[in-house]
């Protein structure tokens, strides 16, 4: 901190999702996420398998070939869930309500993800790096029409 300045509520709360995303034990995406409102943490999640299932560091990588080359999109399914997936899962075992909450993630969402954070009544979504463009185009679509802003940063 220089000059006595303190850190945006955007870069503390995507250093916590950076933070998050090192307890994936993904070998291709590193994925965490954060839900705020109003300035306070409502859940956290990282990508990763069910509750006690294996890790792919544990048995191996269901995307890739026994050479540890990656398969093709579409090929296999992958054992994790994705973060904003198991963030869910945790508020609601704790009886927290995200709606109406901003979500902080590594990755532009999935279309997947992105239809679950509609019905969820999110009302932003901020994120660092791009998942994938057709999945991105589809996902930011999905958001325009329920006017949920997006928006990308870099820290």
């Amino acid at each position: 901190m220089e000059n006595g300045k303190r850190i945006s509520w955007d870069d503390f709360f995507m250093g916590t999702t950076k933070l998050c995303a090192q307890r994936s034990a993904c070998k291709h995406f590193k994925v965490g996420v954060v839900f705020t409102r109003n300035r306070r943490i409502l859940a956290t999640g990282y990508n990763g398998p069910p509750v006690n299932e294996p890790h792919c560091t544990e048995v191996g990588c269901a995307k890739e070939d026994k050479n540890g080359d990656r398969l093709p999109a579409g090929s296999a399914l992958c054992r994790g869930a994705h973060a904003e997936t198991n963030a869910i899962a945790n508020a609601s075992s704790e009886g927290i309500n995200l709606s109406g909450s901003t979500v902080y993630c590594i990755y532009s969402p999935c279309y997947d993800c992105a239809k679950v954070l509609v019905n969820l009544g999110i009302k932003e979504f901020i994120y660092l790096k791009e998942y994938s463009d057709e999945d991105e185009s589809l996902a930011k679509q999905l958001f325009r029409r329920h006017h949920i802003l997006v928006r990308k940063i870099n820290i």
